[in-house]
């Protein structure tokens, strides 16, 4: 729009879309939650994630492979740990169908980065939108920032005033009731 263009691609609507959710933990459920206000089939997957649990927050369990296979779009809600890093692989990318989607809002290093930049290279799936990155800040000459098809935004996402205002607020609250010889909270 800035450069001069306009509509030159036709969307896609949400409704009746399959939305797959990796990890539906306190973030993704809410995710799980903003899927089925727009009318999508919800599917989640972790790996300790059950039937009845993904049935409390109204979505289906799938395994693994299913999820992967059947999403529409897949948005990535799993803590980084040494079981969870390079969790997703050019398998499940290679599973994922050429008109899907893959959001990581979470961390980089939850997804093999090379296959991830091949699958988008190569036309594995439709476009990504991420905003972590295994390095950060992304380096300004990474294949990602000339890949088409993959929406990139600075690792801003909890950069908001809010979650400022209340960060710094919970440490001068810690602060205080540590110097008191209180039990300052505990982070989740």
């Amino acid at each position: 729009m800035r450069a001069g263009g306009w509509q030159r691609t036709v969307g896609t609507d949400l409704s009746g879309r399959t939305l797959g959710v990796v990890g539906l933990g306190h973030l993704g459920a809410r995710v799980a939650k903003y899927g089925l206000a727009f009318d999508m089939r919800v599917v989640a997957w972790s790996p300790h994630l059950s039937v009845e649990r993904a049935a409390e927050h109204g979505v289906s369990y799938l395994p693994r492979e299913e999820l992967f296979a059947q999403a529409d779009v897949i948005s990535i809600h799993m803590v980084l740990g040494q079981r969870t890093r390079g969790l997703i692989t050019d398998v499940d990318l290679r599973r994922m169908k050429p008109t899907s989607y893959l959001i990581n809002t979470s961390r980089g290093p939850l997804i093999e980065e090379a296959a991830l930049v091949r699958a988008l290279r190569e036309g594995w799936i439709a476009g990504a939108a991420l905003d972590v990155y295994d390095t950060e800040p992304l380096p300004a000459d990474h294949e990602l920032r000339r890949l088409g098809n993959c929406v990139l935004t600075p690792h801003i996402g909890y950069v908001t005033r809010d979650t400022y205002a209340n960060f710094y607020t919970g440490v001068l609250d810690d602060i205080q009731a540590f110097l008191a010889g209180s039990p300052v909270r505990q982070l989740a």
